[in-house]
């Protein structure tokens, strides 16, 4: 798995809405935190040493189901997702087609295009949804990328 600060700025780089530590200007990035004194659940729960010795193996890389039930249901992913001035929210003042947005998913999380099979399953739940619910919809499928392995372990 990625470590703790890794994850954390490739979330925002993905949902494009930065992660705001107190004290620090707007876009410091997890990795540019100079100690483990800055408060963050995602980083605790995810490993961040608390850097008492200057060695690696203070650090936890091993999964756990805080770590999952975090992905789930934390404020952190969710918030960011929600978020109003977040990629979705330019997407959509954009008017980007259903299948433009996807690409885009899958591009800013795994620097990929998705799959046939990805791009026509999801063009199908899309195409299922009212337009009232697109938002809502987005924000599901973009969650869904950003907690899959592919995304926790590789980028």
């Amino acid at each position: 798995r990625l470590k703790a600060e890794v994850l954390l700025d490739a979330i925002s780089a993905a949902t494009g809405q930065p992660t705001a530590f107190k004290g620090y200007p707007a876009g410091t990035r997890s990795l540019q935190l100079p100690d483990s004194n800055i408060a963050s659940r995602f980083l605790s729960t995810f490993g961040r040493p608390d850097r008492v010795i200057t060695c690696e193996c203070e650090r936890s890389d091993e999964p756990s189901m805080v770590q999952v039930l975090h992905i789930v249901n934390g404020d952190t992913l969710n918030n960011k997702l929600q978020s109003k001035t977040n990629r979705i929210a330019a997407w959509l003042k954009a008017g980007m087609p259903d299948y433009r947005i996807i690409e885009s998913i899958y591009l800013c999380s795994l620097s990929r295009y998705p799959t046939n099979r990805e791009m026509s399953a999801t063009l199908k739940i899309f195409g299922e949804t009212p337009a009232d619910q697109r938002r809502a919809l987005i924000e599901d499928v973009f969650w869904s990328v950003l907690s899959c392995k592919e995304f926790l372990f590789n980028h």
